[in-house]
């Protein structure tokens, strides 16, 4: 009965740690930069800022190949801004097309783990603390 309440202990207690890891490496900056095709992994769900600048005409294409879909298409003149929230962690990609030189500017405006990552934290910790909890009222 010991090591059982030991584990569901330990259990518990990784998942609180897990919280502070997870916390510190969310608060990491996040910043790229694209001209051309240029696809990179994002660490965490984000909400990005892009700011665009080229001359002449240049389209930007924001694209997730995990899901298949394009999460920002537009085609500029001159600079321009955009918001973009990334729902989960994982490859991105970004296109630019111009014939004169055009690029992207990405940064970090907030981070925060997704919600399978929330999910499947909250439901291990909270049941082996629970369970925890219930074998300690029950000597």
């Amino acid at each position: 009965m010991r090591l059982i309440r030991l584990i569901l202990f330990l259990v518990a207690a990784f998942t609180l740690v897990a919280f502070a890891v997870q916390h510190a490496e969310l608060s990491k900056p996040y910043s790229d930069f694209a001209v051309g095709t240029s696809c990179s992994v994002v660490p965490s769900a984000r909400v990005l800022v892009l700011n665009m600048n080229g001359q002449g005409n240049y389209s930007v294409t924001f694209y997730d190949p995990v899901e298949g879909r394009v999460l920002y298409s537009s085609t500029l003149f001159g600079s321009g801004g955009a918001i973009v929230t990334l729902n989960h962690s994982g490859p991105y990609c970004v296109v630019v097309s111009s014939e004169a030189p055009a690029s992207v500017a990405i940064s970090g405006r907030g981070s925060y783990p997704s919600s399978r990552a929330l999910s499947i934290e909250y439901l291990v910790g909270g049941t082996s603390a629970l369970l925890f909890a219930l074998l300690g009222v029950r000597r």
